[in-house]
């Protein structure tokens, strides 16, 4: 049975598809870069020179030809091998693309409330100090710093650029991507009384990554985002048939419920 919950069936007609664990990661990834791009499925049949319902077909797991396929990773500039290649990580992660450019960093700053930055580890106090006046710069485009004017916005992209220039001439490569979620303000007296809902809004956080001679392409955000905190759409790639199985879903079992006594809960030892 464990196995038959990793597969999703789709019908088309009188006939029934399987979508396997490999073309379901490979539709979850899809989906992923489509997201970090800001593109809708019309948007990548255009760059890929494939109808939408192709689109539609490979994002709901089902077989495509191979022609569609390299055409679908063309449009975001990856081989093919990559685009289906099986996962080789057991957490969710977000797909990340490189930035080389001024109006590329910019745009992704300006669009979002919040940032969430890292890096390789650094073999010196100079790199350290390279990044951190990256970091701030960074941090002070997104949420009420995005900068709103012609003159603003195109200081900003020059500097921007400059910065990722000095950093590409030392070795480092930066890469990021949008990550949309559900912010939640829950009051649970600390863990010692009932959770009760206050408000719940949505957030947009620019995820940056600065590899040192290698490109970081992933993020794992879930490890910094917070307890009521929760990832929205197909941004994250998941382990094959984690999603089916409710590994990873947020659990809000909590929301109105008297905490457990002593010994009850997940983290009790038996």
């Amino acid at each position: 049975m464990g196995g038959d919950r990793a597969m999703k069936t789709h019908r088309h007609g009188d006939a029934t598809m399987i979508a396997s664990p490999l073309m379901q990661a490979t539709a979850d990834r899809i989906k992923a870069l489509r997201a970090a791009r800001a593109l809708t499925q019309e948007d990548l049949a255009a760059l890929a020179g494939r109808s939408v319902a192709s689109v539609q077909r490979i994002e709901r797991g089902e077989k495509v030809s191979a022609y569609t396929i390299a055409s679908i990773a063309a449009a975001f500039d990856i081989t093919a091998e990559a685009l289906t290649a099986a996962p080789n990580d057991d957490r969710p992660y977000l797909p990340l693309a490189t930035i080389n450019g001024g109006r590329a960093l910019v745009g992704l700053m300006t669009g979002c409330s919040r940032l969430d930055f890292g890096f390789d580890e650094l073999d010196t106090l100079d790199q350290a100090e390279m990044l951190e006046a990256f970091h701030d710069f960074c941090a002070g485009l997104v949420g009420d710093g995005a900068p709103a004017t012609p003159l603003a916005i195109t200081r900003s992209e020059l500097e921007g650029r400059a910065k990722l220039t000095a950093l590409s001439e030392r070795g480092f490569v930066v890469s990021g991507a949008a990550l949309a979620i559900t912010a939640h303000e829950v009051d649970d007296d600390g863990g010692a009384g009932i959770a009760i809902l206050f408000a719940q809004w949505d957030e947009t956080i620019a995820v940056l990554r600065v590899g040192v001679g290698r490109t970081l392409d992933r993020a794992y955000v879930l490890d910094s985002l917070g307890q009521w905190e929760t990832p929205k759409g197909y941004a994250l790639v998941y382990p094959a048939g984690s999603r089916e199985d409710g590994d990873w879903a947020e659990d809000w079992s909590g929301i109105g419920s008297d905490p457990p006594s002593d010994g009850e809960g997940s983290g009790a030892n038996v």
